[in-house]
């Protein structure tokens, strides 16, 4: 059934675009857990923008929702959801992936069938920044990168920090020993856990110090950063955050935050600047995408929502993927093992004089 499909829908994408005098071939083509990828080899006298432009033909002669048609190094590519959709799931996934590197996140599974991964150790990566409405499966991500993170390391080796205003995303993790404290909720305890890790950061800039790598997981980021100009009246928290992501590899320190939307309005452009990968699920407009992603015409505002994901780094073409979903009552069972390791103490730094109050101050 699935092969006649297929060719079905091949004879009409070639069919609308010969009739609109921009003929192509079907090639081949992939089928993922969410996504059908065809692709189109054009006649040299198609034009690619004459492709793109009938987008909305094509979704009307397949009968599709959405359609999505890209240039890449290999052709033109036309991309709509897969009628009988595979769910993607962190414990269906994990056997093939482990084990994973050091400080390397499982995130789901590419279209095109191959595991997806994120090694928080390499510059390309460093630091994540998560986008998307609700909905799009932003907690879920940072679950299964967590997850992973704490079943593939060691507490001698790795550990977390999660700041969590909503107080909902890691509570699967509360007993894993890789967790440097139990996950923050208050406002003023967040910003003492970061004013900490400035001080670590300091301190392994001298030394020269990376280990145990530490992975600051945010879930509501924006939240975060407007609670704090509440209750202080000025931006702390992003200053902290926005020091951690300038120098923070070096010292083994990442940072996973995620928001709905990473405007200029709540993250600064110079915070913004500093998370080399992308990880954007749905979004609103093409306005929203192009801030998310940090380029344009990616497509993220087509994107399907509930685990539909973009990884967008560097020069390299987006790649498109389902979240490896976990729920909270899995992740619990699947770090049972993990919670009975030993963790070695972490020592921070006392205040530096230089960031003590001055004489007056209050």
């Amino acid at each position: 059934m699935l092969r006649q499909y297929l060719e079905t829908q091949a004879d009409q994408v070639e069919a609308v675009l010969l009739a609109h005098h921009a003929p192509v071939r079907v090639t081949g083509g992939t089928v993922g857990p969410r996504l059908i990828r065809f692709a189109l080899d054009p006649a040299p006298s198609t034009r690619f923008t004459a492709v793109r432009g009938l987008a909305e033909d094509l979704a009307v002669a397949l009968k599709v929702s959405s359609l999505r048609i890209d240039r890449t190094d290999q052709g033109i590519i036309l991309e709509f959801p897969n009628p009988e959709p595979r769910p993607v799931t962190f414990t269906g996934l994990w056997p093939e992936v482990e084990p994973l590197p050091p400080a390397t996140a499982l995130l789901g599974l590419t279209d095109g069938g191959a595991p997806l991964l994120a090694r928080l150790s390499s510059p390309e990566v460093a630091h994540v920044l998560v986008a998307g409405t609700t909905g799009s499966g932003k907690t879920a991500l940072l679950r299964t990168m967590a997850t992973s993170l704490a079943l593939a390391n060691t507490p001698e080796t790795l550990r977390l920090l999660c700041l969590d205003p909503k107080g909902r995303a890691f509570r699967a993790l509360t007993a894993v020993p890789h967790l440097m404290r139990p996950p923050v909720v208050e406002i003023t305890e967040a910003l003492e856990a970061l004013q900490s890790l400035v001080r670590l950061m300091n301190m392994r800039d001298r030394t020269g110090e990376q280990q145990p790598r530490i992975v600051v997981f945010i879930d509501e980021a924006a939240d975060l950063i407007i609670q704090d100009e509440r209750h202080n009246g000025h931006a702390s928290v992003e200053t902290l955050l926005t020091r951690l992501a300038q120098r923070g590899r070096e010292a083994g320190i990442h940072l996973v935050a995620a928001t709905q939307r990473p405007s200029a309005a709540v993250l600064s452009g110079l915070l913004r600047a500093n998370f080399p990968l992308r990880l954007v699920g749905k979004v609103v407009t093409a306005e929203d995408a192009r801030i998310a992603t940090g380029r344009g015409q990616t497509g993220a505002e087509a994107l399907g929502g509930r685990g539909d994901f973009l990884a967008v780094g560097g020069s390299a073409q987006p790649i498109r993927f389902a979240v490896a979903f976990i729920g909270e009552q899995e992740a619990q069972m699947e770090l049972r093992e993990v919670a009975t390791m030993a963790a070695p103490l972490l020592t921070f730094p006392e205040v530096a004089p230089e960031e003590e109050p001055e004489t007056g101050a209050g």
